[in-house]
């Protein structure tokens, strides 16, 4: 039962003549971009420089959420040691930067949206 290997088809039965694997916006679409941009749409530049942006900001997003939960459980350990004070100071930032970077890809995208304007 576990040892058969059915194949039902190669990557090209699934795809059609156009598709893609998937690719990225190469180096040199930015820099020609950054170059020429008369010859350009303002559009193409965005979404090229958001497109080598945005594996970074998805990194940083997923790590943001094991850091954040640690910084309130240690947090709520101050609370209950009695260092109130420092402990509401640390779930107030923790939790607002935990929100900012959350909305960071919006933000750098409206951004890079308004600069090339």
């Amino acid at each position: 039962m576990w040892g058969k290997v059915q194949t039902v088809g190669s990557i090209t039965d699934f795809m059609s003549k156009g598709d893609t694997l998937g690719t990225a916006a190469s180096f040199s679409e930015l820099v020609d971009w950054a170059l020429h941009p008369v010859d350009h749409t303002k559009d193409v530049g965005v979404n090229i420089a958001y497109e080598k942006i945005e594996p970074f900001l998805d990194i940083l997003g997923i790590v943001s959420y094991p850091v954040a939960s640690m910084l309130i459980g240690i947090a709520g350990l101050l609370y209950i040691l009695n260092l109130r004070e420092k402990s509401i100071s640390w779930l107030t930032k923790t939790s607002i930067t935990y929100v900012i970077i959350q909305l960071l890809p919006m933000l750098t995208k409206a951004t890079l949206q308004i600069l090339a304007t």
